[in-house]
């Protein structure tokens, strides 16, 4: 019940902070916003605060302002990667076209500068700020990686600064709002939690169900992109196949579902999911240390959720 009362807060929240004066900033926002989500980056805010002895809503405008920033990195990629899909639905880009997108993005992170720098601290702030900064790095390695078959430690460098740092900020804002100081165990929890995250979503491209997904499998090998199903087979594959695909302009649905296949039958998907439910058990490891209430067995289940959805 507790889970559902505060995605309530973070929904009405969402929308009541989204306030520009420009007609169509404030449409694509709502566009963008409406078209759901789990709302993990501030939910996991709000229960790290409640973990740590503090008052759950007294981190949700922090825990908005870091999903306005996982917005506007949402509408930037589906820029930079040209999607015309996006949670089931046409992306906001196609709807509202790339500048529009692009801009709207920008008054996003401009929203959650103000918010932090309303409700927040100069610690969070910088804690914030630095996660921003490497998820940019991390998006612009990743494109100049397009068409390239990449090592594992590259790959994980690129999904730490996607998606687990975010992660870790949530955790270590969330907490730091809530009275604990341990602000970096606090952070590496997050981002193993968003380390995992990452590794079900890209295996979620290989064997995932496109009426749950919205999208559908094989995005990742269509792009020229390397992620871990594809690298923890790597050995049983030819190589140099793998290679000519990823490295061409136009690959044909054919090469990419027999190669998409032929990743599952190695075992791709078991072994990254088990790389995951890894991640997964490190963090929980390293909550350990933190008070035990019903707050941090919430935040238990998000992570069984993040190992679990979909699948």
């Amino acid at each position: 019940m507790r889970r559902m009362v505060l995605l309530e807060a973070i929904e009405k929240r969402l929308l009541e902070e989204l306030n520009p004066k420009v007609r169509l900033v404030l449409e694509t926002g709502r566009y963008l916003i409406d078209g759901g989500g789990k709302r993990l980056r501030p939910l996991i805010t709000m229960l790290s605060c409640g973990m740590c002895g503090g008052d759950p809503e007294g981190a949700l405008p922090l825990g908005v302002g870091l999903e306005y920033i996982h917005a506007a990195s949402l509408l930037h990629d589906d820029v930079v990667d040209g999607a015309k899909r996006r949670r089931g639905r046409d992306s906001a880009n196609l709807i509202f076209g790339n500048e529009v997108a692009v801009l709207t993005g920008d008054y996003m992170y401009a929203k959650a500068l103000h918010l932090f720098s309303t409700y927040g601290n100069m610690e969070m702030i910088r804690t914030v700020s630095q996660a921003v900064m490497e998820m940019a790095e991390a998006q612009v390695l990743e494109l100049s990686k397009v068409g390239e078959l990449i090592t594992e430690e590259e790959y994980f460098q690129i999904i730490d600064g996607k998606t687990g740092v975010l992660f870790g900020a949530c955790v270590a804002v969330g907490g730091m709002a809530g009275g604990c100081s341990d602000r970096e165990q606090l952070y590496e929890v997050g981002l193993r939690m968003g380390r995992a995250f990452q590794l079900i979503d890209d295996l979620l491209d290989y064997a995932g169900d496109p009426e749950k997904t919205g999208k559908p499998v094989g995005n990742d090998l269509r792009e020229g992109k390397t992620t871990y199903p594809l690298l923890s087979v790597l050995g049983s594959l030819d190589r140099e196949r793998v290679e000519r695909l990823l490295g061409s302009v136009e690959p044909s649905e054919e090469e990419i579902e027999s190669l998409r296949r032929e990743v599952l039958s190695l075992g791709g998907d078991v072994r990254t999911k088990e790389r995951a439910v890894e991640e997964l058990k490190r963090a929980k490891e390293l909550l350990g240390s933190f008070p035990e209430n019903s707050y941090k067995e919430e935040i238990l289940r998000l992570m069984d959720f993040v190992a679990f959805r979909e699948l």
